[in-house]
């Protein structure tokens, strides 16, 4: 076989091509592992399960019966939800007016009862007023017209003493203060010499002659 048959130098071409290739696939696994790529498996997991509630959502929104209403519908929807608004905020209106009118209402009963109140306590007023007058002006003439002891009794409840005795004795020293300091030294003088009195009225009495009495006469303030 002459060098230059193709053949040949076919044939050491291919053996040196087979060569470089064993080199290459005994090399394969040291490549390998020196050049692994990363573990991706759990971030594609995280991805799927994601991927997965995403398409959930979707089916739920695709179900939505809004995406199925017609633009029209949709219309009508939105214009139902805004009466329905506007109706319940004009419900709420009228009920705080309600409100306010009660409470309105409530004010002025209050105001006129007050005001009635007022008016009746000052007609009681004025009655009793009228009646004292009338009282005052009346009670000397029914004094005079009542019995003697009926009247000394008004008019001890008029003059504010204890019993008729005070309010005679209140009285005379508005009047006369000097006669009632004699009257009041002259029952004192009768009362310290009552058995004296007693001996000489007797004495009198039996003998049908006036009698000469010693009295006995305490300072005063004693």
């Amino acid at each position: 076989m002459s060098e230059t048959d193709p053949a040949a130098r076919a044939f050491e071409d291919l053996c040196a091509e087979m060569t470089v290739l064993r080199r290459s696939v005994e090399a394969l696994p040291q490549a390998w592992r020196d050049n692994r790529p990363p573990d991706y498996t759990p971030d594609l997991a995280r991805l799927v399960k994601a991927l997965n509630d995403v398409g959930a959502r979707m089916k739920a929104i695709e179900a939505s019966p809004t995406l199925k209403m017609t633009p029209q519908a949709y219309g009508q929807g939105v214009r139902q939800a805004g009466l329905s608004v506007c109706q319940d905020m004009q419900a709420a209106f009228h009920t705080a007016i309600r409100a306010v009118q009660v409470e309105r209402q409530q004010l002025t009963d209050i105001v006129g009862q007050a005001r009635t109140q007022d008016r009746q306590n000052w007609w009681v007023l004025k009655v009793g007023l009228a009646c004292l007058a009338v009282g005052i002006g009346f009670s000397p003439i029914l004094t005079y017209l009542l019995p003697s002891s009926v009247g000394t009794r008004v008019a001890s409840f008029i003059v504010g003493g204890q019993d008729r005795w005070e309010s005679g004795a209140l009285m005379m020293e508005a009047d006369n203060p000097e006669s009632l300091r004699h009257m009041v030294r002259a029952n004192r003088l009768v009362d310290a010499s009552q058995d004296r009195i007693a001996a000489c009225k007797k004495t009198a009495n039996e003998t049908k002659m006036d009698q000469p009495c010693v009295l006995t006469i305490r300072p005063d303030g004693s």
